[in-house]
């Protein structure tokens, strides 16, 4: 298979080193803006919610934006957002392992514990691309609250697939390294025989 030999202008490493950095990062702060956000949807009183809808109502029906949006449209909307907090709270939990794990992997270069990586990353992916589709359907695909969010998470698909595409050259470029390191190993074995 084809491996990238440099990702922009830095080798596939240094790039898997700058990419799981981030990814810890902001993973770090995806999880304390996520757990904040579930909180405060479960201790949420009723008149609070509807308080709420009503203020988001009729900002998306002031003059200047005029979205037509109706408040059922908001309602699903707000459980969509509550469901896809909980979702991106356990997938931001298992990217930073994965993250951790790739960047031990690479400081070590392991290929085995790049393998979190190569999995957790596609179903980022996946769930970025299942939460379009259901923006797409709840409000329609050129709403502009739905356009705006879908952009975002195509944005994030991008990456994600440049992302694990470093992620499996670099991998690819440490297994043949390995199998480099056994065959001198045999072979060094055979000689001293």
């Amino acid at each position: 298979m084809v491996v990238m030999e440099k990702c922009c202008c830095c080798s596939v490493r240094t790039a898997c080193l700058i990419f799981g950095g981030f990814a810890l990062f902001g993973s770090l702060i995806q999880v304390s803006n996520d757990a904040k956000d579930i909180y405060h949807n479960i201790t949420m009183s009723r008149q609070d919610q509807e308080w709420n809808l009503q203020e988001l109502y009729e900002l998306s029906n002031m003059d200047r934006l005029n979205m037509g949006t109706t408040k059922d449209e908001i309602r699903n909307f707000l459980m969509i957002a509550f469901y896809f907090s909980i979702a991106d709270l356990f997938l931001s939990i298992a990217i930073i392992v994965a993250a951790s794990f790739l960047i031990y992997g690479v400081l070590k270069e392991n290929s085995n514990y790049l393998v979190p990586t190569m999995i957790v990353w596609p179903l980022d992916l996946f769930v970025r691309i299942i939460f379009v589709l259901i923006h797409s359907i709840n409000l329609g695909f050129l709403h502009p609250i739905s356009l705006a969010l879908n952009i975002i998470l195509c944005c994030g698909v991008v990456f994600d697939i440049f992302i694990w595409l470093c992620v499996y050259s670099h991998w690819q470029q440490l297994k043949t390294e390995d199998q480099s390191d056994i065959q001198n190993k045999s072979e060094n074995a055979v000689s001293t025989v």
